[in-house]
């Protein structure tokens, strides 16, 4: 489990068949082989930590047919892009964001991004059939595993509101039009959905 608060870029790459290799500065000291980390919004399962220098380490993970297909990792081995990074969740930790479990449901396109004064509006494309009942303005929704807050809806697109903050220190930065995002829905409003 993670709350969405992004710890670092990392790079992804291709080692051989199903095991990646990824850069980060994160410190993954504490670690263990098979600890969890989120991985542009996907659980990943780590092993071979290594130490490369005093900031920097390499992991690796495995990485399905199925997660390559229902996410947009894929996109981000072949063109070398950074990925947002989290370690999971310890008891005790500050939970800044909400509750990101790291199983994309869905990805979808940004349709526009706007950069305003203070902050930068990010509209995405929201066709997502059933589950259009679990974007609501001023509901959480993780982005690329980002913990964030949809500030408006249409009929077709959604709205993210981005702080300099979140926007320096996630992969939001490098994002162009029609670029593919995973989305994970808050599971609160899954499970109110689901009771109903």
């Amino acid at each position: 489990m993670f709350t969405g608060i992004i710890q670092d870029l990392g790079t992804i790459k291709n080692k051989e068949e199903g095991l990646y290799q990824i850069s980060t500065n994160l410190d993954l000291s504490q670690c263990k082989e098979g600890s969890s980390i989120s991985c542009n919004g996907v659980c990943l399962t780590a092993k071979n930590i290594t130490q490369k220098d005093n900031k920097s380490f390499i992991f690796e993970v495995n990485i399905g047919e199925e997660t390559l297909e229902r996410t947009n990792l894929a996109n981000y081995i072949a063109n070398n892009e950074k990925i947002n990074l989290e370690k999971s969740l310890q008891i005790g930790d500050e939970i800044s964001g909400h509750f990101v479990y790291g199983h994309v449901d869905i990805t979808t396109k940004v349709n526009k991004i706007i950069e305003l004064e203070n902050s930068w509006e990010y509209h995405f494309e929201k066709n997502f059939n059933k589950n259009n009942k679990f974007i609501v303005e001023k509901g959480s929704i993780s982005i690329n595993g980002i913990s964030l807050t949809v500030a408006r809806v249409e009929d077709n697109t959604f709205k993210i509101s981005v702080i300099d903050h979140t926007f320096n220190h996630t992969n939001l930065k490098f994002l162009n039009k029609s670029d593919q995002v995973n989305v994970e829905f808050d599971y609160l409003a899954r499970f109110i959905f689901n009771n109903e």
